[in-house]
Order: C-alpha cells, then structure tokens, then sequence
C-alpha cells in the first residue's frame, strides 16, 4: 500500500495527543454516567448532555488561550460527511436552538475527530490544508482541556485513568 501523503507531513505528536485525551475523556464521560445507548445496545458518551451539564461554564476556564480556541474551531466549522445520492458528501454541523455554545463546540470537536479517525478528512485525496487540519486539533485540544477543568466529576475519571 502507498500513501501520497507521508507521514511525516503531519504531526504525530498532535494527532496521537489528540487521539489519546478524547479517547480518557469519553471513558470518563462514561463513567461519570454520560451515558447514552447507540446501535445494539453499545454503550456511548452522551456529549450533548455533558455539554448542556457544564453551560456557561467555559467562562470559567483559566487558560487565557481557551476562549480564542473556541472561537478558532467555530470559525474553521470542520463539516461532517454524509451520503447523497450514493456519493459521498459534506453538511455543516447544524447548531440547534437550545444548544449551549459548550454543547455546540463539542459538536464541532467530535466531527474533527469523526473526520480524522473514520477517513472524513481523505475523501478525494490526501489533505489539501493541513494547517487548517493542525487549528483543528489544536484547537480541540484547548477545548478538552477546558473542559477537563470545569467538571469535577469527569475530571476524577480522566485522573483515575491518566
């Protein structure tokens, strides 16, 4: 098998840094009973309800940062692929009417995460921006750290896991 894009053209420490926390943050999400029940009974994070838990509260962040990320990953919006007429596609990631803009952002990090491991960020070809791809995951990074600090329940698991 041949890949075009080296890998060395991207970041592996982001991306496996990136891969690594959400993957502690759903187990703890988990754990702290965001729960919810996917196809055949699977268990899986409830991030929309852990985002409505913790409206309002990434005012609190103390990172001088975090509020810069949030803004930087809503502006750059990374798009989930969808099937149209048997093709693959692309849809923005709607923002409800009672979406928080916590439950809103955390949206917009699972479709960059969707997108990075389900092949979404290859559709037609190696990566044309990677440096969009890199505000993405840095980005995503700040916001679970964010959120990391503003619930101490979640924050026990991701400790007891760390």
């Amino acid at each position: 098998m041949t890949f075009r894009l080296s890998a060395e053209a991207l970041d592996r420490d982001l991306i496996l840094e990136f891969f690594w926390k959400f993957s502690v943050f759903e187990c703890a999400l988990k754990r702290e009973r965001f729960l919810k029940t996917g196809k055949n009974g699977a268990a899986e994070p409830d991030w929309d309800g852990f985002g409505h838990a913790i409206n309002g509260r990434f005012a609190r962040v103390h990172n001088p940062d975090f509020g810069k990320c949030v803004t930087e990953l809503n502006r750059l919006a990374p798009q989930r692929q969808i099937v149209r007429d048997g093709r693959l596609g692309w849809s923005p990631v709607l923002r409800l009417d009672d979406d928080s803009d916590e439950t809103y952002t955390l949206r917009l990090m699972r479709t960059a995460r969707n997108n990075l491991f389900h092949g979404g960020k290859y559709p037609d070809g190696t990566i044309a921006e990677i440096a969009r791809s890199r505000a993405i995951l840095q980005s995503a990074l700040a916001i679970l750290d964010g959120c990391y600090e503003v619930h101490a329940g979640v924050r026990h698991w991701v400790d007891v896991a760390a």
